[in-house]
């Protein structure tokens, strides 16, 4: 062992510990996907939407949904419903006529701020005034996922909403569910019968 001076031989610096939540894009899509699905969610990704339509239509179309709507403010939202509507077909409709007692059945599309890998949960929020509508009052609500806002934790989401708070927050995991009556479990009583994560680039 060669010796400098009096301090010895000194080990090379060890690299800082990666949390073991910690990895690449695709593993952490994965394993939001796997989370998702195991919620009961529905998962789509493929090269691009094009590829998508014919899967997400079906999908729809199995659920007996006939009309979509979307944010006035979400392109994604809009473009995503728009190509679909020949799909169904589909006739567009919007979450004020919803709201009102709309008979249709109907998919609400919407763009979320971010997916949870560790829980398969998808955050929708307020923040600049957007409506929560499309997870709340739709039958099947498609939530279109960036997958570059695919993240590992909980904390992950909300670090990202800490400098402006929105007002209210959406936490999806799967479709709507509850067993508060006789213990017997019921699937679209407060929300959504079917959530569907549309993961788009």
């Amino acid at each position: 062992v060669a010796l400098r001076g009096h301090e010895g031989a000194k080990a090379p610096p060890r690299p800082p510990a990666t949390p073991p939540w910690t990895d690449g894009g695709a593993a952490r899509i994965s394993r939001f996907r796997e989370a998702f699905e195991a919620q009961g969610g529905n998962f789509l990704d493929g090269p691009g939407l094009e590829s998508l339509l014919p899967a997400l239509g079906e999908a729809l179309r199995i659920s007996g949904v006939v009309a979509l709507f979307f944010p006035e403010d979400d392109e994604a939202g809009r473009e995503v419903a728009e190509a679909l509507v020949p799909f169904g077909p589909f006739s567009l409709t919007t979450g004020a006529e919803v709201r009102r007692g709309s008979t249709a059945v109907t998919a609400g599309f919407r763009t979320a701020e971010a997916g949870i890998a560790e829980t398969g949960t998808i955050v929708e929020t307020s923040a600049g005034g957007k409506t929560l509508l499309p997870g709340l009052i739709a039958d099947v609500h498609v939530s279109i996922v960036p997958s570059s806002c695919v993240v590992d934790r909980m904390e992950d989401a909300l670090s990202a909403l800490a400098a402006d708070p929105p007002r209210n927050i959406s936490f999806l995991s799967g479709p709507s569910k509850t067993a508060d009556i006789e213990q017997t479990l019921t699937v679209g009583a407060h929300g959504p019968k079917k959530a569907i994560a549309l993961l788009l680039e």
